[in-house]
């Protein structure tokens, strides 16, 4: 089993869930070409490549440590060391690296080296392959080098590797095309699938997959199966009168970015810390997004719609009350609370005025809010900083892994409204008394 970590380290998650490790906060995060890169003290670096494809005949595995030190400008004193206890750790090597390269051969006489030692480790589980290349500074430092090492120990690798995105959208595409061949079906640009007349965006149900590999088809076909039967509607179910369903719009979360690049013509207004509040028609399983055309057939502007949604979330959970978790003591009262159980409107009811105050009187003042999906959001009491950092490292985590993601930023709540938490968490006593 991989090591222990330190509280406060964060979690990195590899393309395609395939690793996963903990690292210092310090340690600055990059993507570029595919690769991780962790930029750390001492001008060191640690680059992460993983893919998926290599079988469990070492023969025939790919790419082979000998074949990747090559590509060093130049390299020396390269040497196999044997592999130990780090898990799923097949093969290590370790050198020195001129990593200045001159341009043209007549240049190098004039260029100064930058010799650099290194080390890179091969880790391999089943078909997914991981190659960590650890770069030191100018000089040597033993203490980093253990505390990559620390890092390795955390390393996780899936016991089934999920596709990479461009993979998936073509099993998704096949899917269709066999499930129902009387449907044209086709990739779109921004991981969509065009069925017949609609389009799927696969951002969501991708993030689902990720996390059950093994439950591909489960987990596509009823999305598939909805496209299609939306498709069969008639104008009354396709483009309803506003009152037949003014009873069941209610407000969705979502991230801005995706609003914007992945959901044209739907109904929206941007929120704060990166949200976007759009609106929906609530079914008995399912919900689908209002879009502007059918605002425009209503004669509705966002803001009635809005009121509306406010309104009907309201009324959604009386009739369903919310059961919070609560933690905390008698002596200092309540210092986090949750929701019980998911709900897809869940994170919506922050937009709540009613619920906020209630929630403030709870608390006693001023609160955090950690939104990092659709169907769960957590309360932290601002009197609790230890608390708040604890769960803005989790939110963090967990907006890396929700099926519908919303945010990995901290709200502050408070007389005034909602807010994204900006800089110090401690309290300001004044602002907690009501005006």
């Amino acid at each position: 089993m991989p090591a222990n970590h330190p509280e406060h380290w964060e979690l990195l998650q590899g393309p395609a869930n395939w690793f996963q490790l903990w690292h210092p906060p310090a340690w600055k995060v990059s993507e570029r070409s595919g690769a991780m890169t962790l930029a750390l003290p001492g001008d060191a670096f640690v680059a992460i490549h993983s893919f998926a494809g290599a079988t469990a005949d070492a023969s025939v595995r790919t790419p082979h440590l000998d074949n990747i030190v090559k590509l060093f400008p130049r390299a020396r004193a390269v040497r196999h060391l044997k592999t130990d206890s780090l898990e799923y750790l097949v093969d290590c090597v370790e050198g020195e690296a001129d990593l200045r390269v001159a341009p043209q051969w007549w240049q190098k006489l004039l260029t100064r080296t930058d010799w650099r030692r290194w080390t890179m480790w091969e880790f391999r589980r089943g078909s997914v392959t991981v190659v960590v290349t650890f770069v030191h500074g100018p000089e040597f430092d033993p203490e980093l080098a253990t505390m990559v090492r620390m890092v390795l120990a955390t390393l996780e690798l899936p016991e089934i590797a999920a596709d990479a995105p461009s993979v998936f959208a073509q099993r998704v595409l096949d899917l269709a095309r066999r499930k129902f061949p009387l449907l044209e079906s086709t990739l779109q640009d921004d991981f969509q699938v065009r069925i017949g007349e609609s389009s799927i965006n696969l951002f969501n149900v991708y993030r689902s997959y990720l996390r059950a590999p093994n439950r591909f088809e489960e987990l596509i076909l009823p999305a598939l199966a909805t496209v299609v039967q939306v498709q069969e509607w008639g104008d009354e179910q396709a483009e309803p009168p506003f009152d037949a369903v003014s009873e069941r719009i209610m407000p969705m979360l979502y991230s801005e970015e995706a609003w914007k690049t992945r959901f044209a013509g739907i109904v929206g207004t941007p929120w704060i810390a990166g949200l976007a509040i759009l609106y929906v028609i609530d079914e008995s399983q399912a919900y689908w997004y209002i879009r502007q055309q059918l605002l425009e057939k209503w004669e509705l502007t966002v803001e009635q719609v809005h009121e509306r949604a406010i309104a009907n979330l309201a009324r959604y959970f009386e009739d369903q009350p919310m059961e919070m978790a609560v933690a905390g003591s008698e002596q200092e009262g309540p210092s986090m609370l949750m929701p019980g159980k998911a709900d897809s409107y869940n994170s919506a009811r922050l937009l709540s005025e009613t619920f906020t105050s209630r929630l403030r009187e709870v608390i006693g003042g001023n609160f955090a809010v950690g939104m990092p999906g659709r169907d769960f959001f957590v309360v932290v009491n601002l009197k609790h900083p230890r608390m708040l950092d604890h769960v803005r490292r989790k939110v963090r985590e967990d907006y890396a892994q929700m099926d519908h993601p919303l945010t990995d930023r901290m709200l502050l709540v408070s007389v005034d409204g909602v807010s994204e938490l900006v800089g110090d968490s401690t309290p300001a006593s004044e602002s907690d008394e009501e005006t």
